[in-house]
């Protein structure tokens, strides 16, 4: 990947370089089976509930997780993991979970499987196209727009210090050589954020799509390709090696995310004692990950461990080729932090 990744960097910035058009963004296969499913899961005993699925490529096939949520106070989600392998147009699902023999096909974006005895019983699922409810949000009145974006424009990288980074056709900027951080610096703000991680398949946990982003270049939120994943810590919507997000609420790699994120900077006295942590709240695609989380210290790549009152945004690069749009952050006053 990472011989891939420099050879696009390299002939897409010479392009640029030469004065040629905005360099194009990279094309993903079709996959006729990833994505999102929802439907029915009618248990052996019982009365039919609502479930979903995960499905996602690796090396040797897919992953399908089925989901059952929970009776009402009866704790986490049924999570089932089964293997899925390709045969023409169709994917034959099958293993051992949750003490039954599972096995059935996802076909024509309908996903059927189902498990015989006592703990069985049958899952309906459709393909979903679930989206963020603040996909291409315009920023508000007052903003500082970090990356315009529009759609079908390559976007301008002025507010950006690393000019390896590219503009691409599509109105995104894609990762160049080393990370990329905003020439101006921030205290507490609003941040609103676009992010799509790359199809990889091939690869796994941190090299699938790894990028981040660096509030005040000490803060990490992970940006990961971690769709279907249990999450952790150190997985997408994570605050790197701090606190897990509170459920994944991860798309497939290929689509468009959102963050929308509220940050407290830290807050120091006039001898320059920190007096109050750092602290964050985090919405991705719509669903609140982190609840006004405590961020104690500097997190793993943290530009320095010197905590600050004010320092740029930054984007990571990790080899992978995630892709940004549509960023823009709204400066949060004394008065507005204290009222949260």
């Amino acid at each position: 990947m990472m011989r891939r990744a420099a050879v696009i960097v390299l002939l897409a910035g010479a392009a640029l370089a030469a004065g040629a058009q905005a360099a194009e963004p990279p094309k993903f296969p079709d996959d006729l089976f990833m994505g999102e499913y929802a439907g029915t899961f009618a248990p052996a005993a019982g009365p039919a509930g609502k479930a979903e699925a995960k499905v996602y490529p690796v090396q040797d096939g897919y992953m399908v997780v089925l989901l059952v949520p929970p009776a009402e106070g009866k704790g986490g989600a049924k999570r089932l993991e089964l293997k899925g392998k390709v045969e023409g147009d169709k994917l034959t699902v099958g293993g051992a979970a949750a003490g039954a023999e599972w096995s059935g096909t996802l076909a024509g974006k309908q996903l059927a499987v189902s498990a015989a005895g006592e703990s069985g019983g049958k899952f309906d699922l459709k393909w979903q196209d679930r989206k963020s409810p603040t996909l291409g949000e315009k920023p508000p009145a007052g903003a500082i727009v970090l990356l315009p974006f529009e759609e079908g424009k390559p976007p301008s990288l002025e507010a950006w210090a690393n000019d390896t980074w590219l503009a691409l056709s599509d109105g995104s900027m894609m990762k160049g050589k080393g990370d990329n951080g905003t020439k101006q610096e921030f205290g507490s703000v609003r941040l609103h954020l676009e992010f799509m991680t790359p199809y990889e398949p091939a690869a796994s946990g941190q090299d699938r799509g790894n990028s981040g982003v660096y509030l005040q270049d000490r803060y990490e939120i992970q940006v990961l390709d971690s769709f279907g994943l249990e999450s952790k810590n150190n997985d997408c919507g994570g605050i790197y090696r701090v606190a897990a997000p509170k459920v994944n609420a991860c798309l497939p790699p290929g689509r468009w995310q959102t963050y929308d994120i509220t940050f407290t900077a830290p807050r120091f006295d006039a001898s320059g004692k920190k007096t109050a942590s750092a602290r964050v709240t985090v919405l991705h695609n719509g669903a609140v990950i982190h609840q006004d989380q405590e961020i104690p210290g500097t997190t793993g790549g943290a530009r320095s461990k010197t905590e600050v009152a004010v320092a740029p945004l930054r984007l990571q690069d990790h080899i992978n080729l995630v892709r940004f749009r549509n960023i823009w952050v709204v400066e949060l006053k004394a008065a507005e932090e204290s009222a949260k």
